[in-house]
């Protein structure tokens, strides 16, 4: 009787197992299957790598002269770098530069008086003009100099001390007005064609000689000169601007040759308002530092 039982209960244990062996071989085929597709997309990647590799090594890469002008942040990199290597560097000026405006007497000795003080306290006058004024016996000087702003006080404190004097006029920090007139003669005939004596030019040099002669008149008509004499071998320009650009201009003719050059120095008036209608030629006026406010270090309590 237990015999039977057992033999009864063997049959459904037998068809359990199969089936769970017929799963476990279904599912090692489908993992062999799966990491051999894996395996081959693997091939794939290694063998698409691989050519990458081996066309980069067949085909190095040539680098291409850019364009000169493109658009895009390089060319605006480009723009700046050439604008900072053409503008030239701001000089470290040492001393502060000063307009004096001096009305005087008009009397013998006034301006060897106001030239001593001046040395005295070592100042080195840049330019002076002094002239009679539209009133009788008043005259003006107009002194152009460079130093320390403290010495300077002290030097107009000792020009107003002087008897001829009326009066000492600082234009350094003021809206003005400033000329100077410029008498230039230039070399109009190159070095080798110039003739001896009264000899007269060849004619390869006379029209080599027109040729520069309208040259310089444009420079003078883009400076608003005027060529006042004309010779054979010389032209005489008068210029009368601020004193920056009858430097430029004499830079600009000095290869034609300069033979004498008489700067009258630089002449100064206050602007009448405070608008006017060559607001644009106007500098804006500097601050003035004044000294006086400085305190004194040695009434400071110690540190």
């Amino acid at each position: 009787m237990f015999e039977r039982v057992l033999v009864q209960n063997r049959a459904p244990l037998a068809r359990v197992s199969s089936s769970l062996v017929a799963r476990a071989m279904m599912s090692s085929t489908s993992s062999a299957s799966s990491a051999k597709s894996a395996g081959e997309s693997a091939g794939k990647v290694n063998e698409s790598s691989t050519a990458a590799m081996e066309f980069k090594q067949q085909h190095p890469r040539q680098l291409r002269r850019l364009p000169r002008v493109e658009a895009g942040p390089s060319a605006a990199e480009q723009a700046v770098s050439n604008i900072l290597y053409n503008t030239p560097i701001a000089p470290k000026l040492q001393s502060e530069r000063h307009i004096l405006d001096c009305l005087a007497q008009d009397e013998p000795g006034v301006l060897s008086r106001v030239t001593g003080i001046m040395a005295a306290r070592g100042f080195n006058i840049d330019t002076l003009v002094a002239s009679k004024t539209e009133v009788p016996g008043l005259s003006r000087m107009t002194l152009v100099l460079k130093g320390p702003a403290i010495v300077m006080e002290q030097a107009k404190k000792q020009l107003e001390d002087l008897v001829p004097i009326w009066a000492v006029l600082d234009y350094s920090h003021t809206r003005i007005i400033e000329r100077e007139s410029l008498l230039v003669k230039v070399s109009i005939v190159a070095p080798g064609d110039v003739p001896e004596g009264d000899a007269r030019l060849s004619d390869s040099a006379f029209l080599d000689s027109q040729g520069r002669l309208q040259a310089l008149r444009q420079y003078a008509d883009l400076f608003k000169g005027q060529i006042l004499d004309v010779a054979q071998n010389t032209a005489v320009v008068s210029l009368n601007a601020k004193s920056d650009r009858i430097d430029a201009f004499l830079k600009l003719v000095r290869p034609f040759g300069i033979l004498e050059a008489v700067r009258s120095g630089l002449m100064a008036m206050p602007r009448s308002g405070n608008v006017t209608m060559f607001e644009s030629e106007q500098s804006a006026p500097q601050a003035s530092i004044n000294h006086d406010d400085a305190p004194d270090l040695s009434n400071l309590p110690p540190s």
